[in-house]
């Protein structure tokens, strides 16, 4: 029986041996494993530590991107005030010349309304006067035509006197 204890004895070595190896086995794997992951984790690591530098560099560029932008949208807002200002400065400008532009016109209509009215007058006044400058001018026609029929006239009495004073003498 001692036999069998010790075979069994022997087995239960061997099995035990062979467990023992088989967990060697198995903690150098877990061991390799583990190496392994902690190298993938360390190169995870490297790599997430580079692309949050690379995302930070990229955070940087793009805030700094986006302060020159609101600059720029601040420079364009105040330029678009100012252009607005100087647009309702414009439009004013152009309503008072408007404004004037119409009283001008008013006021040339009026002028030229008042001179047509005056040359108009002046010319009634001047076909009057030429009415009567003509009509002086007949009357002076039919004057120095009476007086040419008076001189002759008088040069027939003048002659008929003269020959009565020849006949007389």
């Amino acid at each position: 029986m001692e036999l069998l204890k010790l075979s069994k004895l022997k087995l239960q070595l061997q099995a035990l041996v062979a467990e023992v190896r088989d967990l060697r086995d198995r903690e150098r794997s877990a061991t390799e494993q583990h190496h392994l992951l902690l190298q993938k984790l360390k190169h995870n690591e490297e790599e997430c530590g580079r692309k949050i530098q690379e995302l930070q560099g990229e955070l940087a560029s793009v805030r700094e991107e986006r302060q020159k932008l609101e600059r720029k949208v601040n420079y364009l807002e105040n330029d678009n005030v100012l252009l607005e200002n100087k647009q309702k400065e414009l439009k004013g400008t152009m309503n008072n010349l408007l404004q004037s532009r119409e009283s001008f016109v008013h006021a040339y209509e009026e002028s030229t309304s008042k001179m047509k009215r005056s040359i108009e007058a002046k010319d009634r006044m001047l076909n009057v006067l030429s009415e009567k400058i003509s009509s002086c001018l007949a009357l002076f026609d039919s004057i120095a035509k009476e007086v040419f029929c008076i001189k002759q006239v008088l040069d027939k009495v003048q002659n008929i006197v003269n020959d009565r004073e020849e006949v007389g003498k």
